[in-house]
């Protein structure tokens, strides 16, 4: 009876001369050789109590058995593909189930250095990928060999197999460490699915799951936890027709993490791998000839909900729960809640004593690793306002939590978020993955975010008048750290200017000449200012036809346009032809603060006779 160290690691020596016993439940080194508990060749423990004489009803189900060649047994050199020849067939009796292409691992060829072989059980194994969207399984007939073993309905059988799993690439050539399991954190529903009274052709021709095709029916299921260590999971069925064909891999209802997945590889570039598992020992047999027991994991270590499960033969006594084979010290039930006993994620295996013998089962909890952030920003620098845009990259990630400096925050993977306010921020994102970890990083100074310039325009005089037509203009009042200024002067000359102030001569005609001033910081935030210079005939009264009374030091105040001091009477009437305001100070004009917003109507009678009256309408608005 070989022990659980011999299943799951290379097999050490055993000193000449032990020190002592070792006891096998004390989690204790008794003998010194290095070895603890099971992990002890001196503490023997099986996996499965089997009758003796009891054969499988699946022929050559540990893959032992090679088609004989001319030249020798039939041995793979590589994985399957469209290209290569069906390596399946290698092991008699076996065959590629469906379109897409299984394989077959022999240490006589194809045993790729990044998967856990040698098999638990001889030197063949068999291996299938198992996510959305492509599925391959192995398969085989019952009958096709003598004697023929059909499954009866109403008789209950159970399948018992060595399991593992890799987070392997597309060609097989993933490293020991880029091949950990532990980025597809779900159990994969691993299921047998049979045909009834006929041997199936193979291949079938698909790549979804074989359930979905007619005639082939789920018998049973296992939930299993992907792991790189070899474990013994087992399924127990009663059919209800007579079962020729069966097929092994995953069920349909696959978790929606069983997807393809980027990793970053030993050299911190990226890596597409998908969820592999191999099988061994497809040991099918009617129920009763098989006795285990079997253990389930659930939760997460990160959740700390993490529980094993246990389901022991009846009248099996002395429970012992190890973790990695090693004891764990006063846990002898059949639950062990392994968040509370703080030993953290491995294998953990419940040994029981059953008719003489040591019997055990076992299932693996992930070891968490706190993911790793991943993030864009973009942009990173700018001006007030300025709009970023936050992107969570981060693999695997199911949560993101953002907090972007400036008291906001964001709970989506993706954030636009707004700065109005120049500074410069630190920037934090927060993830969590499927199996309950977190982790952060902080990114300082992350975002820079300048101010925004404040650009003034002066102008003097304006309105000037066709006799005096020089006009200072200069960017003086302007706020913000500018460098550079640009003018539009349109049709006066010179037309641009990168001065900060200048003098230009209008055209000696009466009218509107509208002007720009742009200005710039050094951070590159630009502010742009548009005014328009009046020139007027001399000796003529001209009004404007809009003034805001605001506050802003801007157009405050209703004023002749180009007053030369001529007196007169100005009254201003409201809508309803109320007079509301009258000045013989036209150089003061109408504040309108007394007013609400509205149209209002004007009457300007010059003092002197020869010039007109003037009438119009002006609107206020603040």
């Amino acid at each position: 009876m070989l022990s659980l160290r011999q299943y799951l690691t290379v097999l050490c020596a055993v000193p000449a001369l032990a020190l002592a016993q070792e006891i096998c439940t004390n989690g204790t080194d008794d003998d010194a050789d290095g070895l603890i508990d099971l992990n002890d060749p001196e503490c023997p423990c099986s996996t499965a109590i089997t009758p003796e004489n009891v054969e499988s009803y699946i022929n050559n189900h540990s893959f032992e058995e090679q088609v004989q060649g001319p030249n020798g047994p039939c041995c793979p050199f590589g994985f399957v593909s469209a290209f290569s020849p069906p390596w399946l067939s290698c092991a008699a009796g076996w065959f590629q189930a469906t379109s897409a292409t299984s394989d077959y691992f022999h240490e006589c060829g194809y045993s790729p250095p990044g998967f856990p072989l040698p098999p638990p059980d001889g030197l063949g194994a068999l291996g299938f990928y198992a996510f959305q969207g492509y599925m391959e399984y192995v398969g085989t007939c019952l009958t096709i060999a003598s004697p023929p073993q059909p499954l009866l309905a109403g008789t209950s059988y159970t399948i018992s197999m060595w399991v593992s799993a890799v987070a392997a690439n597309g060609d097989h050539t993933q490293s020991i460490t880029e091949a950990d399991p532990s980025v597809f954190p779900d159990l994969l529903p691993l299921a047998i699915f049979g045909y009834a009274n006929a041997c199936v052709p193979f291949p079938i021709g698909t790549e979804a799951c074989i359930g979905l095709q007619p005639g082939w029916q789920e018998l049973g299921r296992v939930e299993y936890q992907p792991t790189g260590e070899w474990t013994r999971v087992s399924i127990t069925f009663t059919p209800t027709e007579e079962i020729h064909s069966v097929i092994i891999g995953g069920a349909c209802d696959l978790p929606a993490s069983f997807a393809p997945q980027i990793i970053s590889d030993d050299f911190g570039d990226e890596l597409e791998v998908m969820p592999y598992f191999l099988i061994d020992e497809l040991l099918l047999t009617i129920a009763q000839d098989q006795v285990l027991s079997p253990v389930s994991t659930s939760g997460s270590i990160c959740a700390e909900d993490a529980l094993a499960v246990g389901i022991p033969p009846d009248g099996a006594t002395d429970l012992q729960w190890y973790h990695n084979g090693v004891a764990i010290p006063g846990q002898t039930s059949a639950t062990l809640d392994v968040s509370a006993v703080g030993t953290g994620g491995g294998l953990y295996t419940l040994a029981s004593t059953y008719q003489g013998q040591c019997l055990m089962g076992a299932a693996a909890v992930i070891q968490p690793e706190e993911p790793v952030p991943s993030l864009t920003i973009g942009p990173v620098n700018g001006c007030a306002p300025l709009m970023v845009l936050f992107d969570d990259v981060t693999a695997n990630s199911v949560t993101s939590q953002w907090t972007f400096g400036d008291g906001g925050s964001g709970e989506d993977p993706m954030e636009l978020h707004t700065y109005a306010t120049p500074g410069t921020y630190d920037v934090t994102l927060t993830v969590t993955d499927a199996a309950g970890c977190s982790g952060d990083t902080l990114i300082e100074n992350a975002v820079v975010v300048a101010g925004a310039p404040a650009a003034l325009l002066g102008a003097t005089p304006n309105p000037t008048d066709v006799e005096n037509t020089q006009v200072n203009l200069t960017a003086a009042g302007s706020q913000g750290d500018i460098v550079s200024w640009w003018w539009d002067l349109g049709d006066v000359p010179p037309g641009t200017s990168t001065e900060p102030a200048l003098i230009i001569d209008l055209p000696a005609v009466a009218g509107e000449y509208p002007i720009v001033l742009a200005v710039q910081t050094a951070a590159g935030c630009v502010d742009t200012v548009r005014s328009i210079l009046i020139v007027t005939e001399p000796g003529v009264i001209e009004l404007p036809n809009v003034f805001s009374p605001n506050g802003d030091g801007r157009n405050d105040r209703f004023l002749p346009l180009d007053y030369t001091g001529e007196s007169g009477l100005m009254e201003i009437y409201n809508r309803w032809g109320q007079l509301v305001f009258t000045t013989k100070t036209l150089a003061q004009g109408w504040s309108g603060n007394d007013s609400p917003d509205g149209t209002y109507y004007y009457v300007v009678i010059p003092d002197d006779t020869t010039l007109s009256t003037l009438k119009g309408h002006v609107t206020l608005l603040r």
